[in-house]
């Protein structure tokens, strides 16, 4: 299926969902959910916070469907769900540790017992399939080091293979500044990965 194929074949789930279609929205889930994590992760930096930020995503997204023009990017409109409720999260979470200082509680016992599942995922997490590799373990490793407007930009890009105008649009900020994040981050990338591709090429 070529891009425009696919384009359009997600144009007509999203109106199939809007016409009250819950099996086209079970599929836009599908379709979305990878993208809607990392999305989550270059905020939240934590998998499980992500993870439940990714249910809280999709769930906000069904109940407000109605709310969606038809003649915008469906899929930019649930990455700024995703965006606002990560910052919203994050909020919530700084008040919560002030409260712990007094309570005596470890940021641990927030993420104790059993989360909400993402059944979508499957056994396997995004997260855990990359840090199987040692490369993708140093990856993820450079990739924190960058600042999290820059870090933002280089997983939609370069892991979810957003266009810079769907980045644009995802991130509320011009073309051109996510360009010039992409390439400072990726010369920042570069200089922290480039002892790896030294040992790489002499074994």
């Amino acid at each position: 299926m070529s891009d425009l194929d696919d384009r359009d074949h997600e144009q007509a789930l999203v109106s199939a969902a809007l016409d009250g279609d819950r099996a086209a929205f079970g599929e836009l889930v599908d379709r979305l959910k990878r993208s809607v994590f990392c999305v989550c992760m270059a905020y939240l930096k934590q998998e499980a916070e992500a993870m439940d930020q990714v249910q809280d995503t999709f769930l906000k997204a069904f109940t407000e469907l109605q709310t969606f023009r038809r003649d915008t990017n469906f899929r930019a409109w649930v990455h700024r769900i995703a965006r606002n409720g990560c910052i919203d999260r994050i909020r919530r979470l700084k008040v919560r540790r002030a409260g712990e200082l007094d309570d005596h509680l470890s940021v641990e016992s927030l993420h104790e017992g059993s989360l909400p599942a993402v059944s979508t995922f499957g056994r396997s997490t995004p997260m855990h399939e990359v840090a199987r590799q040692q490369l993708g373990r140093r990856l993820q490793a450079a990739v924190d080091t960058l600042p999290e407007t820059h870090r933002q930009c280089v997983i939609l890009c370069d892991v979810e293979g957003l266009s810079y105008q769907e980045i644009a649009e995802t991130l509320g900020i011009p073309k051109g500044t996510v360009m010039s994040r992409l390439f400072y981050a990726r010369r920042k990338l570069q200089e922290e990965l480039a002892d790896y591709r030294e040992e790489a090429s002499h074994g």
